[in-house]
């Protein structure tokens, strides 16, 4: 362990900082996909809601 250590930088391999960048990366393209279906989801709601407010109100005085 302490040959590891004396030849390492703060115990961490060059791939270390890759793999954390990489990380970092991947993490940052999931929120921003989250958050882009989360959009696409209120947008897809709110059509959905437009096309069958018609049919409710139809529906409302035919009783």
């Amino acid at each position: 362990m302490a040959y590891v250590l004396e030849h390492t930088k703060l115990g961490f391999c060059g791939w270390d900082l890759i793999a954390l960048i990489v990380l970092i990366v991947v993490i940052a393209a999931f929120v921003w996909k989250h958050h882009e279906m989360k959009k696409e989801q209120k947008d897809l709601e709110d059509m959905i809601s437009e096309l069958y407010a018609d049919d409710t109100v139809k529906m409302d005085s035919q009783v």
